[in-house]
């Protein structure tokens, strides 16, 4: 732990960018990289050219900040596999509850979450010379409900399932919400040490390494989930990866955060006016912005074609017979075609750009959906986890570019704000209208609704526009 913290100590020596590097320091770089693959690929991958035009503030601290928010998602991933919302949970909450809309309900609120309350502290985050201290205040609040889901635990065979199934419901939108207020600084600062030349290889990169790390928790959970009595199984699950959040808290707090300069209001405006001022940037975006108004409406649309995701893994343990280890096998697959999807997104997505990259990962999920329409052994219901890992992969790293580029630079904060909370009711529309088809008609039809809005959503991305890309990498 000592290491783990002398290394990401923020009063540590700020590496120097290479192209202004003295030639000593420049010789004993190239013998370290010379005899180190791992670090010569490392290199190569992150390595900011003069051309770039990268502030010095940023690329001095580029790959330091790449290790620790890489580490970051490293634990987090690692977490992540022991409670997925789109596998265990799901799989958790059908032990306590047989009714489809409530299943469903659980990623749903924890999407929701993420996705509502972002527009409402744009105003507040566009404000900020550093975003990273009013991170960690929230990135504190949103882990604390992980700490509650092992005493929940405590509570099955005590009281009625469906008592535990509602505190469950509250852990989870707590879970969401928490995640929402700290995703839109998180996304910030991200932005703001990333460079837009850079970004597609750091999300592909440190993604590929979270989904290793989430592989490793999810072979764990497989143990677990196969080898312990119910609900010992889920207990000890949720044990490991309450500690594994905290490691992900002290590695994300490493980072090293240039301070903009932020130019004061002259008038000495009240906050009130303040806001007045928020929502009329909002309503002059959508009003000018016919290029965002797309973007909005295809992702809307996206995330009712996602409503079927809360089900493939529920539909599968019934459809199969299937045990609750399978519910963590699920995630494994997922975690692996994962970390394939991000390596060739990775590589992908500084050249095509992120419009392309969400235009094939809608495409390969529509296909993912007709596996789960027509498929009739396990061993090709398989496929549909395989195309679900690599399109939330796609859309992860896509859709986080696309956002940060497709309006102003200077009203980044406005743009995520929006894009993530003016379509997150649909993330709350999905699992009612999912319910609906299945306890209505099945699981099949439900699959098949989804595709058709996965077609529409994917037709209307066509017509988005992105940053052009000026040189391949």
């Amino acid at each position: 732990m000592l290491v783990f913290t002398n290394l990401f100590s923020p009063t540590a020596k700020k590496p120097i960018p290479r192209y202004d590097s003295p030639p000593e320091m420049a010789a004993l770089h190239y013998n370290f990289f010379a005899m180190n693959p791992f670090a010569r690929l490392f290199d190569r991958v992150l390595h900011i050219h003069p051309e770039d035009n990268v502030p010095p503030d940023v690329a001095g601290n580029f790959k330091h900040n790449v290790i620790v928010n890489t580490f970051d998602l490293m634990f987090s991933f690692f977490s992540d596999s022991f409670w997925s919302i789109n596998t265990i949970m799901p799989v958790f909450a059908a032990t306590l509850t047989d009714s489809p809309f409530l299943i469903g309900l659980i990623p749903a609120v924890v999407n929701a979450g993420w996705f509502i309350p972002q527009l409402f502290m744009s105003g507040r985050i566009s404000k900020l010379p550093r975003v990273l201290p009013t991170s960690l205040k929230f990135g504190f609040l949103e882990r604390l409900p992980f700490m509650c889901m092992p005493l929940l635990i405590l509570l099955i065979g005590k009281t009625e399932n469906q008592t535990v199934y509602w505190l469950l419901l509250i852990l989870m939108i707590w879970r969401g919400i928490g995640s929402g207020m700290s995703g839109l600084p998180w996304q910030e600062l991200n932005a703001r040490v990333i460079p837009i030349t850079h970004r597609a290889r750091f999300i592909g990169l440190s993604r590929v390494f979270g989904q290793l790390a989430g592989l490793v928790g999810s072979l764990i959970s497989v143990y677990l989930l196969g080898n312990f009595p119910y609900p010992k199984n889920y207990a000890i699950g949720f044990v490991v990866a309450s500690v594994s959040v905290w490691f992900s808290y002290a590695a994300y707090s490493r980072n090293r955060e240039p301070e903009i300069e932020i130019v004061p209001d002259p008038q000495g405006e009240n906050e009130r006016k303040a806001r007045s001022q928020t929502w009329s940037l909002m309503k002059q975006i959508l009003k000018s912005d016919a290029n965002f108004r797309r973007y909005l409406g295809s992702r809307s649309l996206a995330f009712l074609g996602n409503m079927a995701s809360a089900f493939i893994a529920v539909y599968a343990m019934e459809r199969f017979h299937l045990g609750d280890a399978h519910a963590a096998i699920f995630t494994a697959l997922l975690l692996v075609t994962g970390l394939l999807g991000y390596v060739i997104w990775g590589s992908l997505g500084d050249r095509i750009g992120p419009q392309k990259v969400v235009l094939l990962s809608f495409s390969i999920w529509g296909l993912g959906l007709l596996a789960a329409i027509f498929s009739r052994s396990l061993w090709v219901y398989y496929a549909v986890f395989v195309a679900f890992g690599l399109y939330t992969s796609g859309l992860n790293l896509g859709d986080t570019m696309l956002v940060m580029e497709i309006g102003d630079e200077r009203l980044r904060p406005t743009y995520l704000g929006m894009a993530r909370t003016l379509t997150g009711g649909f993330l709350l529309l999905a699992p009612v209208l999912s319910g609906w088809l299945v306890q209505s008609f099945n699981y099949l039809v439900m699959f098949a609704v989804s595709f058709g809005f996965v077609v529409v959503s994917t037709v209307l991305m066509t017509t988005v526009k992105d940053r052009p890309r000026k040189r391949a990498l």
